[in-house]
């Protein structure tokens, strides 16, 4: 039960990047949000009920269902949270990234991370530039669901980071229509640490 929760997570991440973005029903953000709350709701519940619950403060104070509805909510939430360009490794046209500045688009701890490079000497938006802004980007969105799920939440963060680029690292090879880029493994493998942290 608990390798199809998580393969269902993978396939809702994929959904959540994009993967069956040409049915319109599909793309819309609600949809795929009613989606995650039922696979992670049902995953949730499986735990609260036969598993034997979580062992944090938050499951020991709040009530089942309240637990388990703002419990999904920050799943949920944090697998959609922006990482804008971060997940692209360093691939991203960098005129499209300031193109989207200019238009307003935050870039989620940029100073910090170019403080990190300029300590370690490497270029804004390069490789190793968006390998620690998507681990700061994805550590902190598994910040809210660590208190309701353990502490053990916030390693997923870092996971996601090394998946990614891991992924650029690597040759991939196109897998029919659902993992055909380096960003699309990463996306999978995403969902399936997620699910089996959550698990």
């Amino acid at each position: 039960m608990g390798f199809v929760l998580k393969y269902l997570s993978g396939l809702l991440r994929r959904l959540l990047g994009g993967w069956l973005s040409t049915k319109k029903i599909i793309s819309e953000r609600a949809i795929q949000w009613i989606i995650g709350f039922v696979l992670y709701g049902t995953a949730v519940a499986i735990k609260i009920n036969w598993l034997g619950g979580y062992h944090t403060w938050l499951y020991e104070w709040l009530n089942a269902w309240l637990f388990g509805l703002f419990g999904v909510i920050s799943i949920v939430y944090c697998i959609t949270v922006g990482h804008f360009p971060g997940f692209l490794c360093g691939t991203e046209d960098l005129s499209y990234i300031h193109e989207q500045k200019a238009k307003g688009r935050k870039i989620k701890f940029e100073t910090l991370v170019d403080w990190i490079g300029s300590r370690r000497g490497f270029v804004q938006y390069g490789r190793e530039w968006c390998f620690w802004q998507l681990t700061f980007c994805k550590t902190y969105a598994c910040l809210l669901p660590a208190l309701f799920f353990g502490w053990h939440f916030i390693t997923v963060g870092a996971l996601v980071a090394f998946s990614y680029n891991a992924m650029f690292w690597v040759q991939m090879k196109p897998y029919k229509n659902i993992l055909t880029s380096p960003t699309n493994y990463g996306e999978f493998i995403q969902g399936y640490f997620i699910m089996g942290a959550l698990l």
